[in-house]
């Protein structure tokens, strides 16, 4: 009953949408929020924390753990530092790739949510190759990810990975955009990212400013090619694809990460890459200072 109900709202929201735009009043802001969906089986659990030495080990004793090698992170008053290192010896560049791929670091929460609103202050390099990534991630390898790539220093982008068994391939850019700062800077300073993510929609925001909604849909894609207005578009199924709806439904944790996009060509050529690491410092660091778990769902 629940889902029945839930689809009759989304549909009674978006026709309400259409008359608005019909009448040309301003009820856009009040649709952005009126889908928002408390459930008891959220499995969030408010968290709080300045990612120092308290946070973070190697043997999952903590909130965060590390899964790359030793020596690949370190952690203080100051929040945590994840680093990305030198591949050893000579590295080759052929064809838009390397041959050799630096060794980055990545620690993943010990902690699960499903739903909730996340918010890290990061920053990373700004360095051609080189990508600076918080993510939740799903066993069932659903992801929302906000993605620091190095070689745009004046933006950051969002996605979403939610694979279905009717894929011939994976999606893996299938829902991402490229996101601006609307208040202006850089990725290599700090900002504060958010993922908020209910069972109806995800909002990614940068210092507080919403910059993209994503809807699960489920109702409208018959009648998408009716309609053009971008208003409207709001309300169609924005995540499906080959007959299937791709949103993140699983429960998930907390990745943080830095990473080496040098290869394959693919790869490198999304992240501006590959490395120069002729010109590149042997070492490079992505910034953590906080993380804020909410959980209003």
């Amino acid at each position: 009953m629940t889902g029945k109900l839930g689809i009759l709202a989304r549909f009674s929201l978006c026709l309400l949408l259409a008359f608005d735009l019909m009448s040309n009043t301003k009820a856009h802001s009040h649709f952005q929020r009126s889908s928002l969906t408390t459930r008891s089986d959220s499995q969030c659990q408010p968290f709080q924390s300045n990612l120092g030495p308290s946070s973070v080990s190697s043997d999952g004793s903590k909130d965060f753990v590390a899964i790359s090698p030793s020596g690949s992170y370190s952690t203080s008053g100051s929040g945590l530092e994840l680093y990305l290192k030198k591949p050893k010896g000579a590295i080759t560049t052929k064809d838009g790739v390397n041959d050799k791929i630096g060794d980055g670091a990545t620690i993943n929460s010990t902690f699960t949510l499903r739903y909730g609103k996340v918010t890290i202050a990061m920053s990373g390099p700004a360095v051609s190759g080189v990508v600076t990534a918080a993510i939740l991630i799903a066993d069932q390898n659903d992801e929302i990810d906000v993605e620091l790539v190095g070689g745009d220093p004046t933006h950051w982008q969002t996605n979403v990975y939610a694979p279905s068994p009717e894929d011939t391939q994976p999606l893996w850019g299938a829902f991402g955009e490229i996101e601006d700062y609307p208040n202006g800077g850089t990725l290599d300073e700090y900002h504060q990212y958010t993922i908020d993510w209910n069972a109806e929609r995800i909002v990614w925001s940068v210092d507080s400013t919403d910059v993209r909604t994503l809807r699960k849909g489920g109702v409208w894609s018959a009648l998408q090619g009716l309609f053009v207005n971008t208003r409207l578009h709001r309300c169609i199924d924005q995540t499906q694809k080959n007959g299937a709806l791709h949103f993140p439904s699983h429960a998930t944790r907390i990745q943080l990460g830095i990473w080496d996009a040098s290869s394959p060509a693919g790869t490198a050529q999304w992240a501006k890459g590959p490395i120069d690491w002729t010109t590149a410092p042997s070492k490079m660091t992505a910034n953590f200072k906080s993380i804020v778990v909410e959980c209003p769902y």
